[in-house]
C-alpha cells in the first residue's frame, strides 16, 4: 500500500482518504470514484457492445450534463455533503467521460471512413442499460460503507485498473482524432494538388 501511495502521490493531493482495514487508501475519495466509475463504465461498454454506438444520444447527453455540472460543484467545494458525496462526485465524472471519450473516438473512426468501424444508432436496450449503468454507480456510492468489507486489497485493485483504464482510453482518443486529422490533411493536399494541376492543364 505504502508503493501505491507513493506512486498516486504524482497525481492525487491524496487529503480525505477512506481508510479500509486500518489503512488509507492511495487515492483521495474523489479520485477513487473517478477510477471506479470510469473501469464499471468500461466494463459495462465492453460486454454490452455499447462501444460501438458512438457518442450517446439526446437523453442520455442530458443526464451527462446534469450529472457533470452536480460533479463541478462538489469539485469546486460548492456543495459538499460528505465522503459518500465526493465519492458519488469522482464516479459520475468517470461515467461520463468514459462514455464521451469513447465515442468520440468511434465516432472520429466513422468519419475517417474505417472500414473496421460500422456506425449505428443506439437501441432502445442500449439506451435503457446506458441508464441501469449510471442508476448502478449510483448506488455504488451509497452502498460504499458496507462494501468495504470487500478490503483494502479489491479496492487498490480497482483504482490501478481504473487508471490504466484513463490511459488506454486517452490513448485511444488521441489516435482516433490523430488518424482523422492525418486523412483530412492528407486529402484536402490531394485536392490542392488535383486542383492544380487541372489549372494548369486547362492552360
Amino acid at each position: 500500500m505504502e508503493i501505491l501511495t507513493e506512486i498516486f502521490s504524482n497525481v492525487c493531493g491524496q487529503n480525505r482518504c477512506f481508510i479500509i482495514d486500518g489503512a488509507a487508501l492511495p487515492v483521495c475519495q474523489r479520485c477513487l470514484g473517478l477510477y471506479a466509475g470510469v473501469l464499471f463504465t468500461l466494463a459495462w461498454l465492453v460486454f454490452s457492445r455499447a462501444s460501438r454506438r458512438g457518442l450517446p444520444c439526446w437523453s442520455m447527453t442530458l443526464l451527462h450534463i446534469a450529472m457533470i455540472l452536480t460533479a463541478m460543484a462538489g469539485g469546486m467545494h460548492l456543495l459538499d455533503l460528505g465522503p459518500r458525496w465526493r465519492l458519488l462526485c469522482g464516479i459520475w465524472t468517470g461515467h461520463v467521460i468514459t462514455l464521451w471519450f469513447i465515442g468520440s473516438g468511434i465516432q472520429l473512426r466513422f468519419l475517417s471512413g474505417s472500414r473496421t468501424v460500422l456506425q449505428q444508432p443506439w437501441r432502445t436496450r442500449e439506451k435503457i442499460g446506458a441508464f441501469i449503468t449510471a442508476g448502478c454507480v449510483t448506488i455504488l456510492a451509497v452502498l460504499f460503507p458496507s462494501l468495504q468489507i470487500l478490503g483494502g486489497f479489491f479496492w487498490s485493485l480497482v483504482i490501478i485498473l481504473g487508471f490504466l483504464a484513463i490511459g488506454g482510453i486517452l490513448f485511444f482518443s488521441i489516435l482516433c482524432l490523430t488518424t482523422y486529422l492525418q486523412k483530412h490533411i492528407l486529402n484536402r493536399k490531394y485536392s490542392i494538388v488535383l486542383t492544380g494541376l487541372d489549372t494548369q492543364e486547362n492552360r
